[in-house]
């Protein structure tokens, strides 16, 4: 249950919930929400747990601007209460809270999600439904929390790389973490690929699991022909291509090189190659 109502909590009332997401970049750009507050007031109220007058509260949204209020001296911030919620329904609602200001880092949030799966029995569909993300994002978040060491989640903290890189060189590793951190690596540091040559990475490195970080990324990165097929198709294989896309959640060429792959395997003819 929320109350609406703003209040003026003293700061010595209220605790920073271990359950709130946030836990990066809390210090980033501190000093100008500090002189934002400082000669406007604070405009957005943070979110508290409990029951207004009886300290102490527990907060769930809003730990920066907290901390501003704190830094700065004052004795009280504006806040709104939240009763009644569990420990899952507070991380959904610091989740969302931060997703919806888009100021959320990428690896609080996969953390974040990765907590629900859990909670929710491994249930992919049931963090989508409560969090409002899409699955093939929910998939993507749990995946790089998984199967992302610390140097590569510091990679995607600093900006070098991006999340779609991350999976991208998780999956060319065929899930070996020491070669997918050195594959980004070099992603950051050294081979500017393309976006064709990091698609063709993961396509490398699934079809030589052997292959040194390296050889995968001078493969990926070495000249190269695509070739294009169109095949029409008959009205039944394209509806049941497209709801096949939709409960996956897949773009038209990974749906389309998945299947063909399984197809190819199974009769195998990948074998033949």
């Amino acid at each position: 249950m929320k109350d609406n109502t703003i209040h003026d909590v003293p700061l010595t009332d209220i605790d920073i919930s271990g359950l709130n997401v946030r836990h990066q970049d809390i210090l980033t750009d501190i000093d100008e929400l500090k002189a934002s507050i400082k000669k406007y007031g604070l405009l957005q109220p943070v979110v508290l747990l409990g029951e207004f007058g009886k300290p102490k509260y527990k907060l769930i949204s809003g730990q920066r601007r907290y901390v501003a209020h704190v830094q700065l001296g004052l004795p009280a911030v504006r806040a709104i209460f939240e009763q009644g919620l569990d420990d899952t329904q507070v991380i959904i609602h610091s989740l969302v809270e931060n997703m919806q200001r888009l100021d959320l880092d990428y690896i609080d949030t996969a953390k974040a999600i990765t907590c629900l799966y859990k909670t929710y029995g491994n249930d992919e569909r049931k963090v989508a439904e409560e969090t409002g993300l899409s699955l093939r994002k929910v998939r993507d978040f749990i995946s790089v929390d998984a199967m992302a060491t610390d140097r590569m989640k510091q990679l995607l903290t600093e900006g070098k790389v991006t999340p779609a890189d991350v999976k991208r060189a998780i999956r060319a590793s065929a899930g070996n973490q020491p070669k997918a951190e050195e594959l980004l690596h070099l992603i950051a540091s050294k081979f500017r690929l393309s976006s064709s040559q990091k698609k063709r990475l993961v396509y490398y490195g699934e079809q030589n699991p052997n292959d040194t970080a390296v050889a995968i990324i001078e493969k990926a990165s070495a000249p190269h022909v695509e070739e294009t097929v169109v095949v029409p198709l008959p009205d039944d294989i394209k509806k049941a291509v497209m709801l096949a896309m939709g409960e996956m959640e897949l773009e038209v060429e990974e749906f389309v090189q998945r299947a063909l792959r399984d197809w190819l395997h199974e009769k195998g003819f990948l074998n033949k190659q």
